[in-house]
């Protein structure tokens, strides 16, 4: 049995298959434009004071106004990054959406005693800004900001849900962004999210439970019952019986063994009790990396789901 020390210079050392499973179902890189910085956030203990936030997107050929789809990448809220998505903004721009791929503030930096510096909601935060960014930003971009949808891969597709059904909740609003109008989204897809933190945690890997610690700002091995309230602040369904309906669709491996199948399946219930129209695609045989084995059927899946919707 790993002691807690071995588990916690593990956390950071993971093999790259491990890697590529948490940080967005296996999603494919490739050659994103169009890099902006969108927010700078106070941070006084980095480099220059701030923490640059950042987005690529790619506009579609044509006047316009054209639907958009924002991607946002997985990986226990600790790692990844934009480029995990590089492909999937091409790909949509070549389908007639503008795609839009975010970075967001991780928990992997360390605050010097041992915490992380940007625990939660700083994520959320920046994704409300990022969304702001677009708003704001709609005419030079050709967006039709009446049909905006959200996708998100694990930690990323808890988030996409989030940006849904916590839209107007001023806990998570975020105060260093210079915009202020609140993008509506439409549609949102999750490739094996979070959408319930708490019974992904009881029942996930082992090695996956240090990342939503730190990312909570729990101490390790911090049971569910040991803080509710955080479990509570940080769950979709806290929120989606007095959000906004938004449609979902949820992409779920069967082999899954970081979310599982039944705990997805549980959410999905429960979200539909909550007034959510919520639609969950079992992809046979798929492990939390679906896209690694399933990304022709993943993509039919998502363009069909955006298509009907935006």
């Amino acid at each position: 049995m790993d002691t807690e020390e071995e588990v916690m210079k593990t956390r950071w050392l993971l093999p790259a298959a491990l890697l590529l499973a948490i940080t967005g179902c296996g999603e494919l890189t490739g050659g994103a434009e169009g890099e902006v910085t969108y927010a700078e956030v106070p941070s006084p203990s980095e480099p220059g004071g701030v923490h640059p936030l950042t987005l690529d997107i790619a506009v579609p050929e044509g006047p316009g106004p054209f639907p958009a789809i924002v991607f946002i990448h997985g990986g226990g809220w600790v790692i990844g990054d934009l480029d995990d998505f590089g492909d999937r903004i091409q790909e949509v721009s070549r389908r007639g959406f503008v795609g839009v791929t975010l970075n967001y503030r991780l928990a992997n930096l360390d605050d010097g005693h041992g915490k992380a510096l940007h625990p939660w909601p700083a994520q959320l935060q920046d994704v409300r800004c990022a969304l702001r960014w677009l708003a704001a930003n709609a005419a030079t971009y050709k967006v039709d900001t009446a049909r905006v949808g959200v996708i998100g891969g694990s930690a990323g597709g808890h988030l996409a849900m989030m940006s849904a059904y916590a839209r107007n909740e001023a806990r998570f609003e975020p105060d260093y962004c210079p915009y202020s109008e609140n993008l509506e989204v439409k549609a949102v897809v999750s490739m094996c999210g979070a959408g319930d933190p708490a019974s992904v945690y009881e029942t996930t890997d082992w090695w996956i439970k240090p990342y939503v610690t730190r990312f909570l700002a729990l101490p390790d091995g911090a049971k569910v019952r040991d803080a509710p309230e955080v479990f509570a602040d940080v769950s979709n369904l806290t929120y989606m019986g007095h959000g906004p309906r938004v449609p979902l669709l949820i992409l779920q491996g069967t082999a899954d063994t970081l979310v599982l199948p039944e705990v997805q399946r549980a959410f999905a219930v429960s979200a539909q009790l909550l007034g959510q129209e919520v639609h969950v695609e079992y992809l046979e045989g798929a492990g939390h990396d679906i896209d690694a084995t399933h990304r022709t059927e993943s993509d039919e899946l998502i363009w069909k789901w955006f298509g009907e919707r935006l």
